[in-house]
């Protein structure tokens, strides 16, 4: 009886973990492939995020630094913008927000050379930082930040 009791019981277990395998979590970042240039897509970020009342705060260039200690990741640069008026109430509801503001968005070539750009997904970090009563807010954001890849994407 005891030998049937533990074989149910890793039997439920094995179970479990393939149910909880087969339910992936969805991702946190929506991602584009592009079929221009680098840089052309670069230049293309660059423009949608002035066109708009957001402020790009700064530039990242991961690419330079993989070169400045030897190594390569191809080109790759994040690119960090916001409006303060957008992300304060954010803040507000939960100061921890302030890990993930400004927003940023990342262009990259990826292992086979194609251009891709990526972003994490707003309504993932408000539910992360547990923000809720923000769901216009958070749909504009959301919006914006399609929008803006989509032309950077061109």
């Amino acid at each position: 009886m005891k030998h049937l009791l533990i074989a149910s019981t890793l039997i439920l277990s094995a179970l479990t973990v393939s149910a909880c395998a087969s339910t992936a979590p969805e991702p946190d970042h929506k991602s584009i492939s592009v079929s221009d240039s680098f840089v052309a897509t670069e230049a293309r970020l660059r423009a949608a995020i002035g066109a708009r009342d957001l402020t790009l705060f700064t530039v990242i260039d991961h690419g330079a630094g993989a070169t400045y200690v030897g190594r390569d990741i191809g080109q790759s640069k994040l690119f960090v913008f916001g409006n303060p008026e957008g992300g304060t109430p954010l803040l507000q509801a939960s100061p921890e927000m302030g890990l993930d503001l400004p927003l940023k968005m990342l262009i990259f070539t990826d292992k086979s050379g194609k251009t891709r750009i990526s972003y994490t997904d707003i309504k993932t970090l408000a539910a992360r930082h547990n923000i809720e009563d923000q769901d216009e807010r958070l749909k504009t954001i959301a919006r914006m930040l399609k929008d803006v890849a989509k032309e950077a994407a061109g």
